[in-house]
């Protein structure tokens, strides 16, 4: 490359840097920063998200709560319309846990955080994020973690446009904070002159309501280190009480119902207090002071009738996704609640529901009240089944819907612990399968019955058969055939496909034209079209015994010969061993083809070992005769065989005399030593 190439080369690669590191305006920022977020990689959708405040870097010239705070507000206000793929975790309750756990608002973009994170805390991801200010720009960087794996989802830069907005959020910064672990300068004061009638000059500083507010919250703060004695939360609740809870001074009581509820404090005045302010919130959507509310009243695990009505006031005004916390507060931890109190109030819901009378500014449909009400209930399954058989009649679904109503019917079944609960709940899978047909209805069907599939791992398959009883499986199964045979053929990927048609074979449901009948089989077992005989022995090993019916015809196949397709034919011949041992054949001919298969060590030698020990006792004799007739020249035989005896067991005791003669005879170690083997395992 030439001295000016080079140069040219530089100069473009510096200019593409300093483009890419163009400050750009706050709202462009912040929408790319939104957008990346929503199309990050989820496993499932809508994901619970958490986002916890921006946070300023060592390296930041100034640091500013009240830009991070915009900042974080912002994102949420940007990602909150994306309510298909996200679902945003109530911020509140993630900062009181943070704080609780004491876990530093700088970690939480490690991947060990997020993992904690995670423990704590219902939520599928976590938006963590910092910025360094500078003198022009504001430097932001944002990652989106996997709080079950600690993968990094996102990763996000940019950079921010110093403006006069952007700088009165620094500004405004109180006297109290702290950039990079010193107090920073004061704001000026405002000061007012006032000149008496003697000519005396008198100054006085005058505080905002936020100020001022911002004292009495931290005054009172250290009221709460001290509840060792009625005496005590008595006072502290008096004097809490003389501040009307609003989100200014009335700030003090997050702290109050923080402590009272960590504590599982429990106070009547100040609980008739709560209700009363509940009472007064219009919009519980848009005021955490709403859920805090109702999160301190089920600190005692029930709910009564006067906090019912407030929290049912409540809720009537809720019109977004946040219902179902509410729901989930009021009916699910009340734990002491009897349980036809809860389904009284489940049905007050249900009817205001049906005479659209919850939600603002618009009434909600039936079908989100009904899918809210689910949501909350997921941790009381009778609940759950109460209103399944009550009020899902009523619902018209969309394609959307009905995935959704699948979705909740699994989720149903994969909760329940009790049997005979478990074996209702799958009758109601299969009406609902049979019953409707949407362009997800495959994918879910399929994804519900991979569940029960074994994998060969003892402790994972021992939590299969627990979990998801094969019984369970084909009662589905018998009432779902038609479909099941219909889906297998649903998807466009062909490994799919297959396994789905291998599944079908597996439990005997036909699909015409794909899997036939076992007389077809013999059908084409008996022609000449060697390539279709192999596809037809593919699905036969996968039918365990019920082949035995065609059993000749398998015998058959064993004695063809072709001289164009010889290897696809003893692939077919190989699965034929691998059948007739599955139906355990004591078929003579049958028999004499596994025993010739020993010495080959290929495929269908594989095949022979397998199913001469399925065969068992049918197999001894021939065994013997086949034993009888080796030499010491053959050693490796004489291995097979009696591991093979060895392996059948007590049935093999015909065999003992056979096994001692090649023991005394050979000088083979291995044999020697599976002849001892095989002897004991036949015992007697």
């Amino acid at each position: 490359m030439t001295p000016f190439k080079k140069i040219l080369l530089l100069v473009l690669l510096c200019s593409n840097m300093v483009w890419a590191q163009k400050p750009k305006s706050y709202s462009v920022v912040t929408n790319a920063l939104s957008q990346s977020l929503v199309n990050a990689p989820i496993a499932k959708a809508p994901a619970r998200l958490g986002v916890v405040p921006f946070t300023a870097t060592k390296s930041s010239a100034q640091s500013s709560t009240q830009f991070g705070e915009y900042l974080t507000e912002t994102i949420i206000g940007l990602t909150g319309n994306h309510t298909d793929k996200i679902k945003l975790f109530e911020r509140t309750r993630l900062d009181a846990i943070l704080k609780e756990q004491e876990l530093e608002l700088s970690d939480l973009m490690k991947p060990a955080a997020a993992l904690k994170i995670g423990q704590l805390v219902p939520i599928d991801m976590l938006l963590s994020g910092t910025y360094t200010k500078l003198k022009s720009y504001v430097d932001v960087s944002a990652r989106l973690l996997d709080v079950a794996t600690g993968e990094v989802l996102m990763s996000f830069t940019g950079r921010i446009k110093m403006d006069k907005n952007i700088a009165t959020l620094f500004q405004q910064e109180s006297s109290n904070s702290i950039t990079n672990g010193a107090t920073s300068n004061p704001p000026t004061p405002t000061v007012n002159v006032t000149i008496n009638n003697s000519n005396e000059v008198t100054l006085s500083k005058t505080q905002s309501r936020e100020e001022f507010c911002k004292k009495v919250v931290k005054d009172f703060q250290p009221r709460l280190n001290d509840l060792s004695t009625p005496a005590k939360i008595d006072a502290v609740v008096m004097e809490a009480m003389k501040t009307g809870f609003d989100n200014t001074c009335g700030k003090l009581h997050y702290d109050v119902l923080y402590t009272f509820s960590r504590y599982k404090i429990e106070h009547p005045a100040y609980s008739q207090f709560l209700l009363n302010t509940l009472d007064t919130i219009a919009a519980p959507t848009n005021d955490n002071r709403a859920l805090e509310i109702i999160r301190y009243l089920v600190v005692d695990n029930s709910i009564t009738d006067r906090e019912w009505q407030s929290g049912r006031r409540a809720v009537v005004r809720i019109g977004n996704y946040w219902l179902s916390s509410y729901l989930n507060c009021l009916l699910t931890k009340s734990t002491e609640t009897a349980l036809n109190i809860q389904t009284t109030r489940v049905d007050d819901f249900f009817q205001l529901a049906s005479s659209s009378k919850i939600g603002l500014p618009l009434p909600i449909s039936y079908e989100m009240a009904y899918f809210e009400m689910m949501e909350a209930l997921k941790g009381s399954s009778d609940l759950q089944q109460y209103v399944y058989k009550t009020y899902s009649q009523k619902l018209v679904l969309d394609d959307k819907g009905k995935a959704a109503f699948f979705s909740e019917l699994r989720a149903m079944y994969n909760s329940e612990t009790r049997a005979e609960r478990k074996t209702m709940i799958i009758d109601w899978i299969g009406d609902f399968i049979n019953a409707q047909e949407y362009p997800k209805a495959h994918e879910q069907v399929y994804d519900f019955v991979w569940q029960y599939k074994l994998t060969g791992n003892a402790s994972h398959d021992e939590a299969v058969k627990q979990n998801f009883p094969e019984s369970d499986l084909l009662k589905l199964l018998d009432k779902c055939r038609s479909r099941l045979a219909t889906y297998a053929m649903s998807t466009p990927y062909p490994s799919q496909q297959e396994d789905r048609i291998n599944f079908c074979v597996h439990y005997g449901i036909a699909i015409p034209g794909v899997i036939p009948s076992l007389e077809e089989a013999e059908t084409i077992l008996k022609g000449n079209d060697v390539k279709e005989q192999l596809r037809i022995m593919r699905l036969l090993v996968l039918m365990a015994d019920r082949p035995k019916k065609i059993e000749p015809s398998l015998v058959a196949l064993l004695e063809h010969k072709s001289l164009d397709d010889r290897t696809v034919l003893q692939e077919a011949q190989t699965l034929a061993i691998t059948v007739l041992g599955n139906c355990k054949t004591s078929n003579a001919k049958a028999i004499g083809f596994m025993l010739d298969a020993l010495p080959h060590y290929g495929n269908d030698t594989e095949a022979a070992k397998i199913a001469l020990v399925q065969v068992g006792k049918p197999a001894v004799t021939p065994m013997i005769v086949r034993l009888n007739k080796t030499t010491i020249h053959e050693g490796g035989l004489q291995y097979q065989l009696i591991v093979l005896l060895g392996k059948i067991g007590k049935d093999a005791a015909p065999a003992k005399q056979a096994i001692k003669r090649v023991y005394d005879a050979s000088s083979n170690g291995d044999v020697r030593y599976a002849a001892e083997a095989a002897l004991q395992a036949i015992g007697g």
